[in-house]
């Protein structure tokens, strides 16, 4: 499990790393164009990277045959010619370089803080911390006789631990605060995966033997499941304690951090739990009512131990992260809390709506007198559509609640959010895609059916699928077209004030947001340069807007105070 982890994310590493290295170089501080020293930091510590992993796999692997006792091992020229030359080559290069990269230090303050950096430091323990914490589960599953030993296992923790360490050190006395975000972001992601593996395999092999499922076959001392999970839980804690609740939880609450609590923490707790509970649900369900077939309970509840684990960790974490929000709830709705609550919603709904799709099609299949629906039993799928229901329609429900709470108490801030427009307008584009497809695919089974004198029953039962969809798609879109059209009126009798402000004056952001959250038209602003004005008033400009009653004024602030003056922007 934890090997799948390391596959998906250190790629996804050296992705990010590629486009913000990209970016970077193409603007290193928002605007300048291309610096000598940035380009040469950029290939500078890519070679330093590039260097210390290859002088670690050289070292771990010559170190790995020395401890390692399997003749195998011993006898693989191949792999010793290759870890030779790393070691030989990497080595030395990796030395000079990084002395030259001190003195670089020593001479330019400025080279701590560059991106290039900052995104060597990141790289090198992410990777060094994966490698590390695989070799120490194989060591530990040793311990406990659960694995073999590998002597490669434990150069590779003496080696790349040693590298994360001094790296870990290095970064904690040089690099800026700002610049370990994204470390100690990833470091914590990455254990937080790891210890969620960890407990679902804890919990679904004690729930396996207790309730013997699959027999005593399945727990032979080489490969107990129990002790498996344990040592992963016992690799990824210390790293999620180091990371998450030593460091990143202690972090400015930024939208990285909110995000990521909200997204992967809550979201992906409440996902994980939801999607879990849908699974046991629906066993249960065809179990009692539906058609097993001739499965014993064993076999037929293989998979629900594993699933009522997840629930269980999906739940906690969800719990934890749900706390952690809202020890610091910050009293303005961030987009980032909009995302989430959308997305949540959006699964939510198409959960519930394949739920009701599929009854449809039940529906149908029963006036056709039909008893298969899609090769798959009747019973079964009506109780698939059930589980759908009964798990989507609460999560939609509980969140769309608080959209449109929030909706009816903000209405000009919530209608100008992107996340809100992008919701909408995704169910309205999609649902009209959807619904010419399958209103295409009904017509041409109905004429087919009509041409060769076959149209009757058997012509409703093939159209079942697309006339379900068809018809779900047309409740929701219309649905949320009528509280789009509502939420338009709601906002226009909120608003108040122009339509278009123009100021002219100094530059205030939150006096420009706050405006358009006022008056819900459309707000630019003009820095004044012939004259200096301190600050904007904010309750003297939104009241000479309440008052006013024209369509497009501008707004100027100097020295004798601020003043309102109606344009007309059609000439």
């Amino acid at each position: 499990m934890i090997g799948a982890i390391s596959g998906l994310i250190i790629p996804v590493l050296f992705i990010v790393a590629i486009v913000f290295g990209i970016r970077r170089l193409r603007s290193p501080e928002g605007h300048s164009p291309i610096q000598g020293h940035t380009v040469r930091r950029f290939f500078q510590y890519l070679l330093l990277y590039v260097l210390i992993v290859v002088s670690a796999v050289g070292l771990s692997g010559l170190l790995g045959r020395a401890l390692d006792t399997s003749t195998l091992v011993a006898g693989d020229q191949t792999d010793l010619a290759r870890n030779l030359s790393f070691a030989v080559v990497g080595i030395p290069l990796y030395i000079v370089l990084a002395l030259w990269t001190r003195r670089k230090f020593a001479a330019d303050q400025s080279e701590a803080k560059s991106f290039a950096w900052g995104l060597y430091i990141t790289l090198t323990c992410l990777t060094s911390l994966v490698i590390g914490m695989l070799a120490l589960h194989e060591i530990i599953a040793w311990v406990v006789r659960t694995n073999d030993y590998r002597g490669s296992a434990v150069a590779r923790l003496i080696v790349w631990g040693a590298v994360w360490g001094s790296h870990w050190w290095i970064h904690l006395r040089i690099s800026p605060e700002g610049s370990s975000r994204a470390h100690h972001l990833l470091g914590s992601l990455i254990a937080l995966g790891t210890v969620v593996v960890g407990l679902d395999q804890l919990i679904s092999a004690a729930m396996q033997r207790l309730w013997h499922f699959g027999g005593d076959t399945i727990f032979p001392s080489q490969n107990n499941l129990i002790l498996r999970g344990a040592v992963t839980l016992i690799v990824g804690a210390p790293v999620w304690y180091l990371y998450w609740i030593r460091n990143y939880s202690k972090s400015t609450r930024d939208p990285l951090w909110i995000g990521y609590v909200l997204l992967v923490g809550v979201g992906g707790g409440i996902v994980m739990a939801v999607v879990s509970a849908s699974t046991v649900l629906y066993s249960i369900l065809v179990w009692l009512i539906g058609d097993s077939g001739e499965a014993t309970a064993a076999l037929h509840f293989q998979n629900v131990p594993v699933a009522a684990g997840l629930i269980v960790v999906g739940t906690l974490t969800w719990w934890y992260h749900h706390a952690v929000l809202e020890a610091g709830r910050m009293a303005s709705r961030s987009e980032v809390q909009r995302i989430y609550e959308y997305l949540m919603s959006g699964i939510g709904l198409l959960a519930a709506a394949g739920g009701v799709a599929m009854i449809l099609v039940a529906l149908l299949e029963a006036l056709t007198s039909s008893t298969v629906i899609a090769g798959t039993g009747a019973k079964n799928a009506l109780l698939a559509a059930t589980t759908l229901l009964i798990v989507g329609s609460p999560v939609w429900g509980i969140y769309w609640r608080r959209i449109q709470t929030a909706i009816k108490n903000l209405p000009s801030e919530e209608h100008i959010s992107p996340t809100r427009r992008i919701y909408l307008f995704i169910l309205f584009g999609l649902g009209g895609i959807v619904a010419v497809v399958t209103l295409l695919v009904g017509v041409f089974f109905l004429f087919d059916d009509i041409f060769k004198g076959n149209f009757g029953i058997e012509t409703l039962r093939r159209i079942r699928f697309a006339l379900s969809i068809l018809l779900t798609t047309a409740a929701i879109a219309t649905y949320h077209w009528f509280i789009y059209r509502s939420e338009k009126d709601l906002v226009s009798t909120s608003n108040r004030g122009p339509k278009y402000v123009l100021l002219i004056g100094p530059k205030d952001s939150d006096l420009v947001h706050s405006i358009s959250r006022f008056t819900g038209g459309s707000v630019q602003s003009w820095l004044r340069t012939d004259e200096q004005v301190a600050e904007w008033s904010k309750q003297q400009v939104l009241a000479l807007l309440e008052d006013s009653k024209d369509e497009s004024v501008v707004v100027i602030a100097d020295s004798k105070g601020v003043q309102i003056i109606p344009v007309d922007r059609s000439r």
